[in-house]
């Protein structure tokens, strides 16, 4: 605190913008420290003062509020209401873009992205839940909503399917929603005026001199007449009338900066005087009054947006100046230019066009196979509707094998509607090292085509169906077909995800999946299985990047010549051989305990510095087992291991610890070391 007064007093002194201009928390109080915090209301419940305000503090916007003393000096830490951005029903906050409102019965109302469009929430204080919601899917986009005195109706601006950002008012008690305008100007940050009949808000319908800017108007709802309350050169937002009813606080850029203005109302009308009351070097937003003497409201400073309280009594001398507005002379609208052309009706085809977005080339060689070559190509038209992949190799290992081993594999996805869809043929063959195949070393050939589809039920949510029809020709020993088939395998999944990540992999949500399949030889009956596989995380967090980390999975295949699962390594059964324990079942659990451990390690050469930011540790105990026919054995491992994000493209991981073994009886004798790279389950 010194050192920024300190800092404060020096730029007064030699910048002269400063002399009269002051930073946020030196004329205000700061009531939040740290993330970004937006929209503030007041409230007083049980005794005890709140503010409730939209925030991202950790990751997630969410509903957050803060006890403050009397004198509105904060007595706690911030505490979360409602938590945001893991559910459909709270897709997304709009934080930057709206604001939130609370009635004098304690009824929050904020809006979310919920599906295709926006609602309203309405949450009350007092039961601690959402107790009604609103949605019209025609609104698309919400935004600001306002309660009236006698909180039965709310007032927002919303845009609809054609473009226009307008003014509507919604009923609480009847369940009903009226247009209040209709037209192409951008209306915003409507409230409720000195009257329940009369709504004030910022558009961008200013005519004349200032054409173009965002001024405040009001609108009278019994016979819907707009009328100027402001006309300045700037552009001026989020008006909202004191409690007294005798100011109407909003802010402007008029200085080049958002600061807080007041129009005083006379004889019951809005005034032409504009007072300003700050001088803040950044800007300001979404004021509101907690009582006639104070204000908060969100403002940025040091690259974060923090809560603060202002105090009119405490507004400084050498900020405030008043303007006159020459509102008594008749002031119109701009008008948009119309073109009169003749009527034509035409359905415009659109004609896709194609472009490579990737192309990658491969030349491997090995003992085993030899050496072989392919490529892969992706296309996709300007849109990104729809995709093709296409992939070209060959395994031959001798000349004479080059016309057989051709691979190839095409397939086109389409993402232009709701519902993804895919199909594509392919012929593989060659050698095939298999390690889920029973037989693990044969040559295959394989020809057939796909088909996928996938259902987003929301943004967290998601349903996946896959049919494939192949044909295969397989041999243990060459030359001899031991197995013909064909296999026809159909999969039904369902896919949640709402979890967010680190620098090294996720660290708050939930991320889960079932899967369910059947694989059968519908000609010759030599192939018949089916498998389910089950796979849920869970990560809770005890600070920023702190967190225990949960993993329990299920692999099952039960069936004739059924694939066989494979655990171990650094990815799940730590100190184990990489991919080591194979078997047709597996069941694994993880739990892990994420920390940071140290935060910057730096190397200063001569001639540059190598940083290494954010090494973690973790500690981990893993327990699992695999089978085929009859369970054995349980097998399992416990240590330390540190987690490295390499150029924020490659996770470096390192793990020591005991290996547990013979059935879950004994330590193995010393330590297990294991290096290896991949994220955090």
């Amino acid at each position: 605190q010194i050192d920024a007064e300190w800092n404060y007093w020096l730029r007064k002194k030699y910048y002269p913008l400063m002399e009269s201009s002051y930073p946020t928390e030196f004329g205000s109080l700061k009531v939040t420290k740290k993330g970004f915090n937006f929209t503030p209301v007041f409230f007083k419940f049980q005794n005890k003062h709140y503010l409730y305000y939209l925030a991202n503090s950790d990751g997630y916007s969410s509903l957050y509020r803060i006890e403050i003393s009397s004198e509105y000096i904060p007595i706690d830490s911030p505490e979360l209401v409602l938590r945001g951005e893991q559910t459909a029903e709270f897709e997304s906050f709009h934080l930057f873009q709206s604001a939130i409102d609370i009635s004098k019965n304690g009824l929050i109302v904020f809006n979310t992205k919920k599906g295709g469009s926006d609602a309203l929430h309405f949450y009350s204080v007092y039961d601690g839940r959402v107790v009604k919601t609103f949605q019209d899917n025609e609104l698309v986009f919400i935004s600001s909503p306002k309660f009236s005195s006698d909180g039965n109706r709310i007032v927002f601006n919303s845009v609809d399917r054609k473009g226009y950002s307008d003014i509507y008012i919604y009923n609480l008690i009847e369940g009903k929603i009226f247009r209040i305008t209709n037209d192409y100007y951008n209306d915003q940050d409507p409230c409720f005026g000195l009257t329940d009949q009369q709504v004030i808000f910022s558009s961008d319908r200013t005519g004349g001199k200032f054409t173009g800017k965002y001024n405040l108007f009001s609108i009278n709802l019994n016979n819907y007449e707009i009328e100027y309350i402001s006309y300045l050169n700037a552009n001026n937002h989020a008006p909202v009338v004191s409690p007294g009813k005798d100011l109407l606080l909003f802010t402007s850029d008029l200085n080049g900066v958002r600061n807080l203005y007041e129009i005083p109302v006379v004889n019951g009308r809005f005034g032409h005087t504009v007072n300003k009351i700050s001088e803040f070097i950044s800007s300001v937003f979404n004021p509101v009054y907690i009582d006639s003497n104070y204000i908060t409201f969100s403002g940025f400073e040091n690259y974060s947006f923090n809560l603060f309280v202002f105090s009119r009594k405490d507004t400084k001398e050498d900020s405030l100046y008043s303007i006159e507005m020459k509102i008594d002379e008749p002031l119109n609208i701009w008008y948009a230019d119309i073109l009169e052309l003749p009527s034509e009706r035409k359905k415009a085809e659109y004609e896709k066009e194609y472009s490579l977005d990737f192309a990658q080339g491969v030349v491997a060689t090995d003992p085993i196979f030899g050496t072989r070559g392919g490529a892969i190509f992706s296309l996709s038209d300007l849109l990104g509707d729809d995709r093709y992949i296409f992939m070209l190799y060959n395994n031959a290992s001798v000349s004479s094998e080059i016309l057989n081993s051709f691979n190839v594999i095409l397939q086109k996805v389409n993402f232009a509607g709701r519902v993804h869809y895919g199909y594509g043929i392919f012929h593989l063959s060659g050698p095939v090292y298999d390690y889920a195949d029973p037989d693990q070393y044969y040559y295959e050939r394989s020809f057939g085509g796909s088909f996928l589809l996938s259902y987003p039920i929301s943004k967290f949510q998601r349903l996946e169906a896959t049919a494939t029809l192949r044909n295969s020709n397989k041999e243990v020993i060459p030359e001899v077909v031991e197995r013909k088939a064909v296999l026809f395998t159909n999969t039904l999944g369902w896919v949640m995800d709402n979890a967010i990540w680190g620098s090294t992999g996720p660290v708050d949500g939930v991320r889960a999946l079932v899967y369910l399949g059947y694989t059968s030889d519908i000609k010759y009956s030599n192939v018949n299985y089916f498998s389910v596989i089950g796979d849920y995380r869970y990560y809770q967090r005890f600070a920023l990047t702190t967190l225990l980390a949960f993993r329990a999975a299920i692999f099952y295949n039960e069936g004739k010549e059924a694939r066989l699962y494979y655990v171990g390594g650094s990815w799940d059964l730590r100190g184990w051989p990489r991919f080591g324990i194979r078997g047709e079942k597996i069941w694994l659990t993880s739990l892990e305990f994420r920390f940071p451990l140290i935060d910057q390690l730096g190397i200063r050469f001569p001639f540059f510095n190598l940083g290494f930011p954010g090494i973690r540790g973790a500690i981990f105990y893993d327990m699992g087992g695999a089978w085929n026919d009859d369970y054995t054995s349980t097998i399992g491992s416990i240590g330390f291991g540190f987690r490295f994000n390499l150029f924020g493209v490659l996770t470096l991981r390192y793990d020591m610890g005991k290996k547990i073994e013979q059935n879950y009886t004994r330590f193995q004798d010393g330590l297990f070391y294991q290096f290896f790279f991949g994220w955090d389950f």
